[in-house]
């Protein structure tokens, strides 16, 4: 199984929500600033990268664990990807993805913002950390319920 966990920009949920799924983050407690150094892409997605599917890693099952930016384009991005791999002789059921942009709150999207698209990463990037803090039990259920999914 492929999963993919996307939101807006990829930078910032999609990216604490795969480092959950694969252990990086413990999910039994809140993970402190210096546990967001360790999360592979945290705040590092630029434009350039939307709507590219990065890997991240695999997990113990063996499912490999992607992350994605889609802007505001989730269902047609989503139904693409899933035509592609129907032309190309696919199984698209061999692909989860997971909607992380529902856990956005508001220090997300204004310290997200701040620090990708106003490249104001000093101000931003601790704003969004303190946002994404804040929604993480609510990331560790998602993610949960993933992998009871797959």
């Amino acid at each position: 199984m492929k999963v993919i966990y996307h939101c807006y920009g990829g930078a910032h949920a999609s990216p604490t929500a795969a480092a959950i799924h694969l252990g990086i983050l413990r999910d039994d407690r809140l993970p402190s600033w210096k546990d967001f150094k360790k999360i592979p892409y945290f705040d590092q997605i630029t434009n350039r990268e939307h709507g590219k599917l990065i890997f991240i890693g695999k997990d113990s099952q063996d499912n490999e664990v992607y992350i994605l930016g889609r802007r505001n384009a989730a269902t047609l991005v989503i139904r693409l990807i899933q035509e592609f791999i129907k032309l190309t002789g696919g199984d698209s059921s061999e692909y989860y993805f997971v909607d992380c942009v529902q856990l956005f709150n508001p220090l997300m999207v204004t310290g997200g913002f701040s620090s990708r698209a106003l490249g104001w990463v000093n101000l931003g990037r601790p704003i969004v950390t303190l946002g994404t803090i804040l929604s993480f039990p609510i990331l560790v259920a998602k993610v949960k319920k993933t992998i009871a999914q797959i």
